[in-house]
């Protein structure tokens, strides 16, 4: 093993000592064990916590098949191979009788917690979650905004404090804000067109650009070219300032929001939350998809879809299967976006309008890959989200309804994909035991809904008999579990 190798080997299997110690086992590397050729060897991570022990051995260039014999001959009620090379990576493998699983090192703690039936509130092991009600705190970061007034009083344009405040709000909350459209464009004519302003006006551009408080950036083709503004660290922080400033002005009305909305706020923000390339958490609500017609010269909005299953087929944002702490498992996740979307649309709605009265939200975009815009949405920044976080608490039993929809979520996405991998994935990203999609699939068969629970490796999980009972099937049981967050 070569020395780069070796370094991430390392860093990988204290990273799984790290997990199984943060779940409450004794931890012990490089552990001796007995090996396939006699004598003894060692295991990279064994784990004893109760009755429960936990073999791990972490795989770049070495024998996956032999690491496999040698976790089930030491007797490891768990038994894990990390692989560093996807060259390497199968599902599992059986060895007399007995499973090792085999993942990549992302996946470890999501498996973990399958396993041992961890529940989805509990946090995981990385996650820097609040745990107090902290006060909210400007001293520290009003002197960038005073050192920003007194720039623009020195270049004599003092006058334009409140307007350039304003402008790094908006952009500082949308993180891409467009302040300049392309019009007249046709490119049958070869008629390049221009740029019109929208969202900040020229001067405010210029004076924040001279400031050093953005960053400028000519994005997308033909229809879709636009001016983005981005804001650099500087701009961070003072936007950052200004937010906070605004939270502490209305803190009041905030406190009286928490006081009548408390649960219905905590899965609005939970369902909301996304999180930037950065790690940093912002919170984003879906008001309507957009439809682009003739190719992005004019754009509509669409109806948003309030038929629940739909709704809850259309939720595979990336958070789900994000491999970054999350503040909550994906389950929880899940239904907080979809109960959000549907039961509590009106409430999330009229919440985020308060905020965006408050100066805390905005209305923007959601852009794909070529700057075209796909979603019209409400954005607010993470102050926003950690304030209202460390005031609100979750509704009761909402690991038991989590798991559930969770479970018909599995069922409803395997149902339209052939193969077994993704289902896979998605039991293990979800943390939901296959027993449970046996039982649900096991009453959909009595009704001739679905076949039973297909165990083959290389078949899909079950095949549909009857679609339209089977779409039945799962909105009664998703309208009983969104009947919950009603009363």
């Amino acid at each position: 093993m070569d020395t780069m190798a070796k370094a991430i080997h390392d860093v990988v299997k204290d990273e799984i000592a790290q997990i199984l110690r943060f779940y409450g086992f004794t931890v012990k590397e490089e552990s001796p064990a007995r090996i396939p050729e006699g004598g003894y060897g060692r295991v990279d991570v064994v784990g004893h916590k109760d009755s429960i022990s936990v073999g791990v051995e972490v795989v770049d260039s070495g024998d996956v098949a032999r690491d496999a014999k040698k976790l089930v001959l030491n007797g490891y009620a768990l038994k894990y191979i990390i692989v560093l090379s996807p060259a390497k990576r199968v599902e599992k493998i059986l060895i007399n009788g007995e499973h090792v699983k085999v993942l990549d090192p992302e996946s470890f703690e999501h498996e973990l917690r399958r396993d041992l039936k961890i529940p989805p509130t509990y946090p995981y092991c990385m996650t820097k979650k609040p745990t107090s009600t902290p006060e909210i705190e400007i001293e520290s970061t009003t002197s960038i905004l005073q050192e920003i007034r007194d720039e623009l009083y020195d270049i004599g344009l003092d006058n334009f404090v409140e307007d350039v405040f304003e402008a790094l709000r908006r952009v500082y909350i949308s993180k891409n804000l467009q302040v300049e459209k392309r019009v007249e464009y046709n490119p049958a004519a070869r008629i390049p067109g221009r740029y019109k302003t929208v969202d900040v006006n020229p001067e405010i551009l210029a004076i924040l650009e001279r400031l050093n408080l953005v960053n400028a950036q000519r994005v997308g083709s033909g229809y879709d070219r636009k001016l983005i503004l981005t804001p650099n660290e500087r701009g961070e922080n003072a936007g950052r300032a200004i937010i906070l400033k605004r939270v502490k002005q209305h803190k009041t009305e905030l406190s009286r929001l928490i006081e009548e909305h408390n649960h219905q706020i905590w899965i609005t923000i939970v369902g909301s939350v996304h999180r930037l390339t950065t790690g940093e958490p912002i919170l984003v609500y879906t008001l309507h998809p957009i439809e682009s017609l003739y190719d992005g010269a004019l754009y509509k909005p669409k109806p948003h879809d309030s038929d629940p299953l739909e709704v809850l087929q259309s939720l595979y944002p990336e958070m789900y299967t994000s491999t970054k702490p999350s503040y909550y498992s994906p389950s929880v996740l899940l239904l907080a976006s979809f109960i959000s979307e549907t039961t509590l649309r009106e409430f999330a709605v009229d919440f985020y309008s308060r905020l965006e009265r408050m100066g805390l939200a905005i209305q923007d975009f959601v852009y794909d890959s070529r700057w075209r815009p796909h979603k019209e949405v409400y954005k607010a920044p993470k102050e926003v989200f950690e304030f209202f976080l460390s005031r609100t608490s979750q509704p009761l039993q909402l690991s038991y309804y989590a798991q559930k929809l969770s479970a018909y979520y599995v069922i409803a996405k395997a149902a339209d994909i052939a193969g077994r991998e993704f289902y896979e994935e998605l039991l293990r990203t979800l943390e939901i035991s296959e027993n449970e999609i046996a039982g649900i699939l096991s009453n959909m068969n009595k009704l001739g809904i679905t076949s039973k629970l297909i165990e083959r490796a290389d078949a899909a999980p079950f095949v549909v008999l009857n679609k339209r009972a089977f779409d039945k099937y799962l909105r009664d049981r998703i309208a009983e579990i969104s009947k919950y967050f009603t009363e």
